[in-house]
């Protein structure tokens, strides 16, 4: 009888200290035992990257005081847990513990990931694929515990481990989002595999795939309990698209199984039985289910009816409905949220229906979006969540754009804002920006005209400069006017591109224009009402292209452009808008069609970014960007600034000066050095012109415009003649503007203003945690 109330409270094996503290799985939901007192714990998390600015993560370059610091940044947010994806330098370890030793009572606990690529066949039996992995995940536990030695590698973290961390780990996770095509060639190649038993964990029914699953658990387990006494929480990465549960509309016709079918697979965590209670008597903490979920994707997400119908505090949400059905699926497991999260790119990769986008947020919105879905993951039942991510990380690449950020082995070097995969930090890097666009022109005092016109009748300057991020214009206007301006941008090749301007216009230009900005000031009318709306739009030669997912309506109908990625010489004169495709074509299984939808990445925002304010009490002060001001007029009315992302005019990387110049015959995608940007600007008043995705012409306007009506402003050397009603504009080509590249980009740490609303959320959360009933029998099950 003794022996028996030794177990249930919370006796471990043999030879093993009994922690003093720690996280166990257990049920629904995370526990953390101290002594004999359990105590429920909701995870509210970050996620750590490895790569800062100007580094792919295997190089691993981070400095001990750069952990240090995330932790306390983790720690101001009132954050309980961090998540790293692999194992990292010693000098995190170290960091954890010296962060974790100053704050006894407080630990910021660890989730560990062993990250794993796929097999080389997709075949997780692979022998010599299982080998390599379940090495890694030995010397992950035993990293961990403070207790290796390991040589450099390429790719992988390296050193002697000697800070042991396990009091702080709260659970381990194993693998990666696993892609659907090798779950099929696993359980094509191993179609009578439906069992595994183990030590800690067992399989019945199940798939090849569960089956491997569970063989790499129970080695994780027991390797960890019999080198150490004491086997953690355990669980493996997992996704929505393979949840379990069956989506009306993830279909594809005919059935056919292809790369982006969302609903041909499943791996169902509750099929991995765990065959020992959490517990240290029984030398292991448990088990629980890990999922990634983004509210913007699958799109089984946002279509299946019953999502749509679901409410959370701030109306209709599909993504707190798809959360109430996973946990359905999911009951009697913890389940963990491992990633979710918005991004503060200027670009978006994936529309919502309540306008949770993948991208297009300012950090205000990140930040209430982000504690809305957090609000979601709790008040849907599930154990906690890991916000995506601590900072911004550069080298990350999103599929909308990946063609487009070439050279890719310098990706690093510069922040994309079209990206959203580089936009998911609450802590920003880029320093101050060249430009604050805000319609105050005093930060342009020290940058000389590109071309001037003192007595322009519509035009007085145009001035170019550029940082890291984006490409920057100013406009100056004459007094009392409000024309249409348009400027034409050639970036690559004076040689090719188009040579005739947009019609109306009857001009031709030396140089080929790529690319054609539109901007309307608008106009008011007397009383101050609007009779022309502001606007303005970046259009595309029609002979040229900008990216695989851009689309072209024929008779209302979206069509694939198959123009090159490079320019092309021609005198058509004919621009278009830049509509991308973000969610494509879907059709359910009752043969319901659900259109595919599009954005014009062309059009720019009116507004004003933030002016410069520290995200929180005690915080560095520093500039929030803002997707949404990208334009902004003096209040003058004599000064117009724009703000153009690299990207847009299709530099692949500004870090060296590369633009796309793409030859068809091989599978990559090229680039040339630019020289430099040529640009010239025109101005009228004559209602021709539409800056928005109708433009550039306007339906219905004059045939063309009177030279009364138009002024051109190029850089000194440009000169205008006319034969008959064309007019042909003569720009010097050793006049453009260039910039310096770099091999080492500028960096300035700074907080984003999302981070205090997501701290604001944990600080509270912290706090409804420590009113939680606490339970006695901590040692029972």
């Amino acid at each position: 009888m003794l022996l028996l109330l030794l177990g249930l409270l919370g006796a471990t094996a043999p030879g093993t200290p009994s922690p003093v503290r720690y996280v166990r799985a257990i049920g629904d939901r995370f526990q953390v035992v101290t002594g004999q007192v359990a105590r429920p714990m909701f995870i509210r998390g970050v996620n750590l990257g490895a790569a800062p600015p100007g580094h792919f993560p295997g190089e691993f370059a981070i400095t001990k005081a750069d952990y240090r610091r995330w932790l306390r940044f983790a720690r101001n947010l009132h954050a309980n847990a961090i998540r790293v994806y692999a194992l990292h330098p010693p000098e995190l370890y170290q960091a954890l513990k010296e962060e974790n030793d100053t704050h006894p009572g407080d630990p910021i606990w660890l989730f560990q990931e062993v990250w794993t690529e796929l097999p080389d066949g997709n075949d997780f039996w692979d022998p010599a694929f299982m080998g390599g992995f379940e090495s890694e995940i030995r010397t992950a536990v035993d990293a961990i515990h403070g207790n290796a030695l390991l040589a450099p590698r390429p790719g992988h973290a390296a050193g002697r481990y000697t800070a042991d961390v396990s009091p702080y780990l709260a659970g381990w996770l194993l693998g990666r989002e696993w892609e659907p095509y090798a779950v099929r060639v696993t359980q094509q190649r191993h179609p009578a595999m439906k069992s595994f038993h183990g030590t800690f964990f067992g399989v019945e029914a199940g798939t090849a795939m569960e089956c491997w699953l569970g063989r790499e658990l129970d080695l994780a387990a027991s390797y960890e309990a019999e080198r150490y006494g004491l086997a953690r929480a355990v669980s493996f990465v997992n996704w929505p698209t393979l949840d379990v549960m069956r989506h009306p509309t993830e279909y594809e016709r005919g059935g056919q199984q292809v790369e982006h079918d969302e609903d041909a697979f499943s791996v169902d965590p509750r099929t991995i039985r765990p065959l020992k209670t959490a517990s240290p008597l029984a030398r292991t903490l448990g088990y629980f289910a890990n999922y990634h979920v983004y509210p913007y994707y699958p799109d089984f997400m946002n279509l299946d009816p019953g999502y749509s119908a679901h409410r959370d505090k701030h109306g209709v949400c599909n993504y707190a409905g798809y959360l109430t059905d996973l946990k359905a699926h999911t009951r009697g497991l913890p389940l963990l949220i491992g990633e979710f999260g918005v991004p503060t790119s200027r670009g978006i990769a994936h529309q919502q229906p309540q306008g949770i986008d993948h991208g297009g947020m300012s950090e205000e919105q990140q930040g209430k979006d982000d504690v809305r879905l957090l609000e979601d993951i709790q008040e849907t039942g599930c154990a906690g969540g890991l916000l995506f991510a601590l900072y911004d990380e550069w080298f990350k690449v999103n599929w909308l754009v990946a063609r487009n950020e070439q050279p890719r082995e310098r990706d690093p070097l510069w922040h994309n804002l079209l990206d959203p995969e580089e936009n998911y930090g609450l802590l920003g890097f880029d320093p101050p920006p060249a430009i604050h666009v805000d319609g105050n022109v005093e930060d342009w005092s020290k940058i000389a005209p590109y071309a001037s016109a003192p007595g322009g009748a519509l035009l007085r300057g145009l001035y170019v400069t550029s940082d890291q991020n984006r490409f920057y214009l100013r406009i100056d206007l004459a007094p009392g006017s409000s024309p249409t301006v348009g400027v034409a941008l050639d970036v690559l090749d004076p040689a090719r591109g188009d040579h005739r301007l947009p019609r109306p216009l009857n001009a031709t230009w030396s140089r080929g224009a790529e690319f054609v900005l539109l901007v309307d000031p608008g106009a008011a009318d007397g009383r101050g009402a609007k009779k022309r709306p502001p606007g303005a739009e970046l259009f595309i030669d029609r002979a040229m292209n900008y990216s695989r997912w851009s689309r072209i309506f024929v008779n209302g109908a979206p069509e694939a452009d198959e123009a090159p990625l490079r320019p092309v010489a021609n005198e058509d004169g004919r621009y278009i808008p830049l509509l991308i495709e973000t969610n494509r074509e879907r059709v359910s299984r009752s043969g319901v069609v659900y259109p595919a939808q599009h954005l014009d990445w062309g059009r720019l925002e009116l507004g004003r970014e933030p002016a410069r304010a520290a995200a929180w009490p005690g915080a560095e002060p520093g500039y929030a960007y803002d997707p949404h001001a990208e334009w902004a007029i003096s209040e003058t009315r004599r000064s117009i600034e724009v703000a153009i992302p690299w990207g847009l005019l299709n530099v692949g990387d500004p870090s060296s000066r590369s633009v796309l110049d793409d030859n068809r015959g091989t599978s990559a995608i090229e680039v040339t050095p630019t020289s430099g940007i040529g640009l010239l600007a025109w101005a009228t008043k004559a209602p021709v012109f539409r800056a928005d995705s109708l433009g550039p012409a306007r339906a219905g306007g004059p045939s063309r415009v009177s030279g009364a009506d138009l002024q051109f402003l190029g850089p000194p050397g440009t000169t205008q003649a006319s034969a008959g009603q064309a007019i042909r504009i003569t720009e010097p080509e050793t006049t453009s503007y260039s910039w310096s590249g770099w091999d080492m980009p500028i960096i300035s740490e700074r907080i984003k203003e999302s981070a205090r609303f997501v701290q604001e959320a944990f600080e509270g959360m912290e706090a409804r945690d420590q009113r939680y009933p606490t339970s006695t029998n901590a040692g029972r099950p």
